[in-house]
């Protein structure tokens, strides 16, 4: 019996001796090994601090640029991402910082980004994913290798010039209601002050969900409303110190995390099924994004030929599923970001803006502007121009509040 009880102790202090050191392995060893080698490559950067890495200060630092007002400049990075620059004019164009155990590089060299992004020979794999972003989705911006290609050949036809010429007219609609809306609140005197903002939030939500879903937009625009709140919830979670496991545990939060994401999987299921009924009775079109989506993953074919031929070769309807959560986390947030953007250097530049005023009244009259309008609108469209490629000298405009006049 005592041999037993010794054996069985010195089992156990094995045990605790072996994970005591995988823990110091991940969490010290591993980290300030990788540290000396990047190091020895000349890459600088910040030093390790162990598990919360460098997301403290990254906090911080967003927390400050949001408390002031955004100066009217196109330098915009110092407001969406002033972590990235500090560190950049702190370590160089190409240095690394923390996030938890694991160093990230900054890479602001153009032909080392141009190496990497074409890169076919597998060397430069993306990084593994926080499981937290895994509930917003699995589709494509998560694959890599043969699965990425097949999804990104399945989804490409979806998104060809002459699909998209067609949904002109749905965002014309949704423009359309937006500005009647704002008319109706414009007092009898004529001045109104109102914050753009959540108003183009709404109009790009509004836009994604009528081009994706089509005939069932209204039950799209609730599928990304629910996203929208899951999207902060995560957001909040990766900003604050993170602990293995932890999403497991039924706190308040991560169980509204977990049903976020499955009353978001169970109603794209029925919106899938539902079209994909209604395309087979000859009930719907397939002219919204997700329709295009089930007729290029030949979802919509039900001969025996192409059931035998899906499961190799196309989505499943959970990966279809995947990507129409997608179509929202690409689509809304850069949309209204760029909108918001456009608006605002209209505003600091009156001249342009009665100038694009004029070219669509001379174009497009009172009638809906078109497709064919947009190749004759050369101002409206080059202001457009401008407002997306002084985002991307100062990185990507995101989330700011403004208030304009109108």
């Amino acid at each position: 019996m005592e041999e037993y009880v010794v054996f069985l102790c010195s089992l156990a202090l094995v045990l605790l001796l072996y994970g005591a050191a995988r823990v110091s392995y991940s969490i010290w060893w591993k980290p300030k090994w990788l540290e000396r080698q990047l190091k020895r490559q000349g890459i600088r950067g910040t030093p390790y601090r162990p598990l919360i890495g460098d997301m403290k200060e990254f906090v911080k630092l967003i927390k400050e640029a949001w408390s002031k007002p955004m100066s009217q400049t196109h330098q915009v990075t110092p407001r969406v991402d002033p972590f990235t620059l500090t560190n950049m004019q702190k370590y160089g164009k190409i240095s690394m910082y923390w996030v938890g155990t694991t160093p990230r590089l900054i890479i602001m060299d153009t032909e080392m980004m141009k190496e990497i992004l074409s890169n076919k020979q597998g060397h430069f794999n993306k990084p593994p994913l926080n499981p937290l972003i895994l509930i917003l989705t699995k589709g494509l911006a998560s694959l890599e290798g043969e699965k990425w290609a097949k999804h990104r050949r399945i989804i490409n036809p979806a998104f060809h010039l002459e699909r998209l010429q067609e949904m002109v007219p749905v965002f014309a609609v949704s423009c359309g209601e937006m500005i009647e809306q704002w008319k109706r609140m414009v007092p009898l005197q004529g001045a109104w002050e109102m914050d753009i903002w959540p108003e183009i939030q709404k109009l790009s939500a509004d836009v994604i969900s009528r081009a994706a879903f089509g005939s069932t937009y209204e039950e799209g625009k609730r599928v990304f409303e629910l996203q929208k709140e899951l999207l902060v919830l995560t957001f909040e979670a990766m900003t604050t110190l993170y602990i293995p496991g932890f999403r497991f545990v039924p706190t308040k939060k991560n169980q509204r995390r977990k049903k976020l994401a499955k009353d978001i999987t169970s109603m794209l299921r029925n919106i899938i099924q539902k079209k994909m009924n209604a395309i087979r009775a000859g009930e719907s079109r397939v002219d919204d994004l997700l329709g295009m989506l089930l007729q290029s993953n030949n979802q919509t074919d039900f001969s025996e030929t192409a059931r035998n031929t899906r499961s190799n070769e196309m989505l499943t309807i959970e990966e279809v599923i995947e990507e129409c959560k997608q179509f929202y986390l690409a689509g809304q947030e850069t949309t209204s970001s760029w909108l918001t953007w456009t608006m605002i250097v209209l505003a600091m530049h009156p001249d342009w803006q009665e100038k694009a005023r004029q070219e669509v009244l001379q174009v497009c009259g009172k009638k809906e502007p078109n497709f064919e309008a947009l190749g004759h609108l050369k101002i409206v469209v080059s202001t457009g121009d401008c407002s997306v490629s002084t985002c991307l000298q100062g990185n990507q405009n995101r989330g700011h509040h403004c208030s304009s006049r109108s």
